[in-house]
């Protein structure tokens, strides 16, 4: 029994037990913390919504759809930049802070600001070669 589980953890050229936790004898050695991010807070499985929590969860909501409206804006004067000076740079930049607008729950600016800068980046990438082409 011995031989048998010394034997099954030798060292060989292509070892990849230091690098790689599917082949470490502790597979345990590996718990590692997820991200804030993506992780559910454990509070939230095992508890039913208090007054507290939806005030917190109030707040944020609000303190999200601020900076949505925010970002939204600035997508949109992107957006209309684009139109006038740099029109794939700032069309692009536009299309992405529109999504992240939208995403934050500013929807109609995040719409409009994707809308204007990709009206702008494809007008320029069709009408410049057309130009060149005629001319």
């Amino acid at each position: 029994m011995e031989r048998e589980s010394e034997g099954q953890f030798s060292h060989s050229p292509h070892d990849d037990s230091s690098t790689n936790p599917l082949y470490h004898p502790d597979m345990r050695a590996y718990n590692e913390e997820m991200s804030a991010e993506i992780a559910v807070p454990r509070q939230a499985i095992h508890s039913y919504p208090t007054r507290e929590s939806n005030h917190l969860t109030n707040d944020a909501v609000r303190e999200t759809k601020s900076a949505g409206r925010a970002t939204g804006w600035a997508a949109l004067i992107l957006a209309a930049l684009s139109w006038v000076v740099w029109p794939v740079v700032l069309g692009a930049t536009a299309i992405i802070v529109g999504f992240i607008a939208y995403r934050q729950g500013a929807r109609g600016l995040g719409v409009w600001s994707i809308t204007l800068g990709f009206i702008a980046a494809a007008a320029y990438l069709v009408l410049v070669p057309l130009y060149y082409a005629i001319t």
